[in-house]
């Protein structure tokens, strides 16, 4: 009887440690998905990275259950990383091209190409013709547009640069060529694969000219002291010339998802639209395409 009773008690032990453990096991559960973290890897243009880098910063402070990695190597990679699953969100500082059209594209930001020239050339306007030949190699001195007699040195980005081929794009159009035929002095040009890089070296070469995005003009005078912003055609570069199209060289900045994004990443989206996400467009000095307040 007393070994019935025994036996009887320890399964009533069993069963309660067993309940015991299951209630722990929801509630450990329970606990995971309102702790669940997500992380968004984000890859592409060096032209949108700051910005982008900006939208991470606020967004991280709002939302503590996501991370967001941003990486840039040119807007060209962009499409490859969400194909290989490597990135949710791809940066573009170009319109999406015919090989992307699998990609759902949205456009964020408003941009203008910034043509940059050594003080010492002694220039402060161009047409856009007269960059066009620069750069295809039938302009060489700066005496031929004005400036000082000093040889013009081209620099130019790397071949999977956004901002490259936006600008080589209107400038082949200008002269009524391909870019093929535009770019068949590249070869004997210094090439960058960052903005910054591209501020560097232009501001170390006396008689350069180069490019960079907008967001780089506020501290233009800061980051390469020896270069200023031409205007083109006797228009300036800045957010307002770029939104009521007076600057030719202008573009969009777009992210692109690989199908409708969901989810975390379509939150993230949503709230770069958001007012909040469009203030920090403009004060990264690029154009707002939707509401700031």
């Amino acid at each position: 009887m007393a070994n019935k009773m025994m036996m009887i008690v320890a399964v009533a032990v069993v069963a309660v440690i067993c309940v015991a453990g299951a209630v722990v096991l929801l509630n450990n559960n329970d606990d995971k998905g309102s702790d669940s973290h997500t992380t968004i890897s984000v890859m592409g243009s060096t032209t949108v990275e700051p910005l982008m880098v900006s939208f991470q910063e606020a967004y991280e402070k709002e939302k503590n259950n996501v991370s967001i990695t941003v990486s840039a190597q040119g807007s060209g990679t962009a499409a490859p990383a969400i194909r290989n699953g490597i990135a949710e969100i791809g940066m573009l500082s170009r319109d999406p091209s015919s090989s992307e059209s699998d990609m759902t594209p949205l456009i964020i930001a408003g941009d203008g190409v910034v043509i940059i020239v050594s003080k010492s050339a002694n220039v402060t306007d161009l047409t856009l013709e007269q960059v066009a030949k620069i750069y295809r190699g039938e302009i060489t001195n700066w005496n031929q547009v004005g400036g000082a007699n000093l040889t013009i040195r081209p620099i130019i980005r790397e071949d999977s640069s956004g901002t490259r081929e936006c600008l080589d794009t209107i400038m082949a159009a200008k002269l009524g060529i391909t870019v093929a035929v535009l770019s068949e002095k590249y070869t004997s040009y210094p090439m960058q694969t960052t903005t910054g890089a591209m501020l560097t070296q232009a501001n170390n070469v006396n008689g350069a000219i180069g490019y960079v995005n907008l967001g780089a003009l506020p501290t233009l005078g800061t980051t390469a002291p020896n270069m200023t912003a031409v205007s083109i055609d006797g228009i300036a570069p800045s957010p307002a010339t770029v939104t009521d199209g007076t600057y030719e060289i202008s573009r969009n900045l777009i992210l692109i998802t690989g199908g409708t994004p969901t989810g975390e990443v379509k939150a993230f989206l949503d709230w770069i639209m958001s007012p909040k996400g469009q203030k920090l467009v403009e004060t990264g000095g690029f154009v707002p395409v939707a509401p700031t307040a």
